[in-house]
């Protein structure tokens, strides 16, 4: 009888693609482009010009599922029709649609973020979901982040965070209550003179009247094509399913110190995967040594796997998250798409801004660098995509053999009784223990069978009457409590899995020397 049925899926997420446009009015763009009708199942997209920051437009789309590859395609298939319906509009005003930080003109917009955002059940999720992204912001920023793309090459991790006074680094949540959180509003406060919690990286949002609650990620940089969102948007999902996971069994997310946060934070706004981090270490303990900025995305992709495996996430879908940390071990250099368009650039303006469209416009799984990277090297980027495809099948396989997969057969492994009296505690307590009670061996030198040897087949050692009355003194003056110790594990030597039992003449077990030497019968041959 099915009592209860629990389900942790993918959750329900929102995103704004943030454009730049040249040349013209991002107003005059928005209220002259022809919109596609959303498909079925799927919200109708809203896009507005910025009031702010001139030159700048949102594409939103709210509370999309992508827990499957098809729903990822059917989303980033209607976001790239939306984005050719604004790049029209653009064209037919004489300006150029693109992405933020790509100079195209002198009129060109800065740079600007992708903002994300995570559906949550409850309060306990949300805490957790927001410390997990705390602890992972910098290898999220050094990932994700990217310099302007002009004449000039700009080799800062993030130039929109580099360049921004409206972002602080996230503090610890030790509850989402609404209580606590205005506790950490008093404190951001007191010491940033901001009482806003959306100013942080990572930010809780409270449940609205028509939203539930929910988690704001805002401090990823407006990537330059569809393909770069799509498996940004993907990895965000995985991070939001690791937490629903957490909650669940009942784990929670620890703290980390603020000063190596923000320390790690600066590193990856300056210097992006070229960045050491520092790793968290306790009162009073020596420093470790710096982690790279690659080998902590690394470490967060391996700890993604399985959640990456639940969304059925495929190895073209995570190119671009692979190829800047993997692909040095497979030989090939770390491209982004931003070295892309930064090899356009130095071809001339209408190279780049070519290039730039088409990195743009393209939301297949891989797009653009998936196609350049086979054309460079393809059999390097086989191995990278039969290698990954193959850990993400292994990840599967626990959930497609059923509720214990490969865990139980590790567990019966680890289950298994071991025989008494192996080699190794045969070795421990009777071969070598000199002076101690419980060896367990046979004094019959003539005796066939498990006489001096143990079932692996490998020879006692046999002590002589000199050794053993030599012996003598020292066990009896070491008190009963270590005839006793040795006295309960008696016979663990001895293959026939004998115990050992007290002796009412002597008050000591039956392992002992003393015991021994009164009841096991002497031969010449033991004696010799």
């Amino acid at each position: 009888m099915l009592v209860s049925l629990t389900v942790v899926g993918a959750t329900r997420q929102s995103f704004t693609k943030t454009l730049a446009v040249t040349d013209t009015d991002a107003a005059t763009v928005v209220a002259s482009a022809w919109v596609p009708a959303a498909p079925p199942g799927l919200p109708t997209a809203e896009i507005s010009a910025d009031p702010r920051r001139p030159g700048l437009v949102h594409v939103t789309l709210e509370g999309l599922w992508l827990g499957t590859p098809a729903a990822r395609d059917e989303a980033f298939h209607y976001l790239g029709a939306l984005v050719r319906a604004l790049a029209d509009a653009a064209h037919r005003a004489g300006g150029a649609l693109h992405a933020p930080g790509v100079r195209l003109g002198g009129s060109s917009p800065p740079a600007a973020g992708d903002p994300h955002t995570l559906y949550v059940t409850d309060r306990a999720e949300q805490e957790v979901l927001v410390n997990l992204l705390r602890r992972h912001s910098p290898a999220l920023i050094a990932l994700c982040g990217r310099g302007a793309i002009g004449t000039l090459p700009d080799r800062v991790g993030s130039r929109w965070l580099a360049d921004s006074r409206e972002h602080l680094t996230t503090r610890y949540l030790a509850s989402a209550d609404p209580r606590h959180l205005d506790h950490v509003r008093a404190d951001i406060r007191r010491r940033d003179g901001i009482a806003d919690l959306t100013r942080m990286d990572i930010a809780p949002l409270a449940e609205g009247a028509d939203r539930p609650a929910a988690v704001l990620v805002r401090c990823l940089d407006s990537q330059l094509s569809l393909t770069d969102l799509r498996a940004q948007a993907l990895l965000l999902s995985a991070l939001a399913l690791y937490a629903r996971r957490k909650v669940r069994s009942g784990n929670r997310e620890g703290p980390i110190p603020q000063a190596t946060l923000e320390k790690n934070r600066a590193r990856a706004v300056t210097q992006g995967l070229r960045a050491q981090f520092l790793q968290e270490s306790g009162r009073g303990a020596k420093p470790t040594d710096p982690v790279p900025a690659r080998e902590s995305v690394r470490r967060l992709l391996d700890e993604l796997l399985l959640p990456l495996g639940r969304l059925e996430a495929t190895a073209e879908e995570l190119v671009p998250l692979l190829v800047p940390v993997e692909g040095p071990s497979t030989g090939l250099p770390p491209t982004r798409s931003q070295d892309l368009l930064a090899a356009a650039a130095g071809r001339g303006p209408h190279e780049l801004a070519a290039t730039a469209d088409l990195l743009l416009h393209d939301s297949r799984p891989g797009g653009l660098l998936l196609e350049s990277l086979r054309q460079e090297a393809p059999g390097r980027v086989e191995l990278l995509l039969g290698s990954w495809t193959q850990r993400l099948a292994r990840a599967e396989l626990p959930r497609q053999s059923g509720s214990g997969g490969r865990r139980r057969q590790g567990s019966e492994d680890r289950g298994a009784k071991r025989p008494r009296g192996g080699a190794d505690r045969g070795a421990g307590s009777g071969g070598s223990g000199k002076g101690q009670g419980g060896s367990g061996k046979s004094r019959d030198g003539g005796a066939s069978g498990r006489a001096g040897q143990d079932r692996r087949g490998s020879s006692r050692r046999e002590r002589t009457g000199q050794d053993r009355e030599r012996s003598r003194p020292r066990q009896e003056g070491a008190g009963s409590g270590r005839q006793g110790e040795h006295g309960a594990r008696g016979g663990s030597g001895d293959r026939g899995g004998t115990t050992a039992r007290p002796d009412p003449q002597r008050g000591q077990g039956s392992g002992g020397a003393a015991a021994r030497e009164g009841r096991t019968p002497r031969t010449g041959g033991s004696e010799s």
